[in-house]
């Protein structure tokens, strides 16, 4: 294990800088083509506007501090051909990753020359300050902004129910991403393996675990027990983020760095030590999170009775007399908050650690399965009893004669889809007595080890897709600066882009995607369920795409004949079905 100074140096410092730069390009190249079909100036985000919350003067600052310690855009050196795919592969790099090598080979030019350009001393300047701050012993971390991001579609005249997006300045952002990988490298060994989120922990096939694996874990299971029944338990926890009791978090992390010195005597955890600290006193959900009668904060964001959802006060009181009393709650989006639920939740893996069950969790969702229903049961209260020692909240458990209700002598699986934590419950076929789908990490598996889109995910891509085609129909209806055309081609590549990748005609068969909704899915394979929920997104994306060129040809009917754009189909090698099922 190395030291903490091989983590934190000037280098990986640089690396964390342009890396949000990378962030932030591609951020602006989104709102840039939205820009270049109009001259509303709604549109301009170059266009300096006024800041009417903490989130836009954030976002102005941190744009302003990024453009200082940056090279322009027009500096940036060419990566050349050579350099523009992944090694030992002829594939081509994603435009963030050609950006991000772009940004590095420039620096290194302007370092060699020992330049006097203002972004290049700005920038040493800022790394050093870094450098300088973080082995300071009275070095704070600052009081991240809390911005409200809404669950659902923003309701007027009634609660809009938000949660607490922290962000940090990019000083502290910087700090708590690098001091973040060491500790997650230094834990890592103390974690147990039925923990898939937040790892340095490579699989099989060296890469770092994730919910993929979960689903791999699942299936593997589901095969070795082909024949039989299974019993599941799936469990989330109620606010568990807002939840986290500081003392308590404190106490485990004293524990895992008493076993790290043992391991690693040389090293020296004086500084992370003292970072991982000052995160914890920077916020606490009990005290820093604005109240629902806050309304110049709810105002400022334009959002009508907002509220930051807590626990009920006399669920509180199980662990609690007055809330006041600890602090409660780390940032949600801070960069030492996964490490802290692996820190939290280790203790409940551990007291699970039973090859009778098959024990997955990934953050604070778990799921438990075995051939046997005691073993189900008594792991449910294992983990239940680990949860209460650690002060958390879980959903109310329903059981199997909750799950499934009789309308009009019809089964209604509402209240299972419905449900956070459930079971246990026969995982079977309904004519044999079971619930036939269990739902996981973004997935959905069937008894027979078919797997499917999550349902809310599916909605969502469903949703992006609509969102996407009308903000286009939205800007080509006044001050339209750019042929109708154009717009439909825009549309169509931001369609592509996010569903399946920037694949093009020559490279459609050899691209990874790994930026696009199809990586985060790479475990489907051909089956009814899959096949028609890929062909329904085909389907619906056509449907977006052309009804915007219906709205578009109307505005063409003035056009003559020869200055109409040809309509270009995007079909098999831009298709969801072709890059995410066929091609597999």
């Amino acid at each position: 294990m190395k030291n903490f100074n091989y983590f934190f140096n000037e280098d990986t410092i640089i690396k964390a800088v342009f890396k949000l730069r990378v962030k932030l390009a591609r951020s602006r190249s989104k709102k840039h083509l939205l820009h270049l079909l109009t001259s509303n100036q709604k549109y301009n985000y170059n266009k300096k506007s006024e800041q009417k919350n903490d989130f836009e003067k954030y976002n102005y600052d941190l744009i302003k501090k990024l453009q200082e310690i940056t090279p322009p855009r027009k500096k940036w050196v060419d990566l050349g051909s050579d350099h523009r795919k992944k090694r030992n592969s002829q594939e081509t790099l994603a435009t963030p990753y050609k950006n991000f090598y772009s940004l590095i080979k420039t620096y290194k030019k302007y370092k060699a020359k020992n330049s006097q350009d203002q972004w290049f001393i700005n920038l040493n300047n800022f790394v050093s300050e870094i450098l300088e701050n973080v082995i300071r012993e009275d070095y704070n971390i600052m009081a991240p902004i809390v911005f409200p991001k809404l669950k659902d579609k923003k309701i007027y005249n009634d609660i809009n129910v938000c949660r607490p997006i922290c962000m940090f300045s990019l000083k502290d952002r910087i700090i708590l991403s690098i001091t973040n990988k060491f500790l997650t490298q230094l834990f890592d060994s103390f974690f147990e393996d039925s923990s898939f989120a937040f790892r340095s922990k490579k699989n099989v096939k060296n890469l770092t675990v994730s919910h993929h694996d979960c689903i791999t874990n699942i299936l593997e299971y589901r095969n070795k027990h082909l024949n039989e029944d299974l019993f599941v338990v799936e469990c989330d926890m109620e606010k568990f983020y807002d939840t986290v009791n500081h003392k308590i978090t404190l106490n485990l992390f004293n524990q895992l760095i008493k076993k790290s010195k043992e391991k690693y005597p040389s090293l020296k955890l004086d500084v992370p030590i003292n970072i991982f600290k000052k995160y914890l006193d920077c916020y606490a959900f009990n005290f820093n999170v604005p109240s629902s009668e806050d309304e110049n904060y709810w105002k400022s964001y334009n959002i009508d009775k907002g509220l930051f959802k807590w626990i009920d006060e006399n669920e509180l009181k199980k662990y609690y007399t007055e809330k006041d009393e600890v602090r409660l709650g780390v940032p949600q989006g801070g960069a030492l908050s996964g490490l802290i639920a692996n820190i939290y939740l280790n203790e409940a893996d551990i007291k699970l650690n039973n090859n009778k069950i098959l024990y997955q969790r990934f953050c604070d969702d778990m799921i438990i399965i075995s051939n046997k229903l005691e073993y189900v049961n008594t792991a449910k209260l294992v983990y239940i009893n680990a949860l209460q020692s650690l002060n958390l909240f879980p959903h109310n458990f329903r059981e199997q004669d909750e799950l499934l209700t009789i309308n009009e002598n019809k089964l209604n699986f509402k209240n299972y889809w419905k449900g956070k934590s459930k079971g246990p419950f026969k995982w079977n076929s309904i004519e044999n007595g079971g619930i036939p789908w269990i739902g996981f990490v973004g997935y959905e598996i069937d008894y027979k080890g078919n797997i499917r889109v999550r349902k809310s995910s599916l909605k969502k891509e469903l949703n992006k897709q609509k969102k996407i085609t009308q903000e286009i129909t939205n800007v080509i209806k006044t001050h339209r600066r750019k042929p109708i055309g154009t717009a439909s081609e825009s549309a169509i590549n931001r369609l592509i882009g996010m569903s399946v990748g920037r694949i093009k005609m020559h490279n459609f068969e050899m691209i990874s995607t790994d930026l696009s909704w199809r990586n985060g899915f790479r475990e489907l394979f051909n089956n009814p369920h899959s096949k028609k929920q890929i062909n329904l997104l085909d389907m619906r994306r056509k449907k977006q795409y052309y009804r915007l060129l219906k709205k578009i040809q109307i505005e063409e009917e003035n056009i003559s004949e020869n200055s109409k754009r040809q309509i270009i189909k995007y079909d098999k090698p831009f298709s969801y079905f072709y890059q995410i099922l066929e091609r597999k």
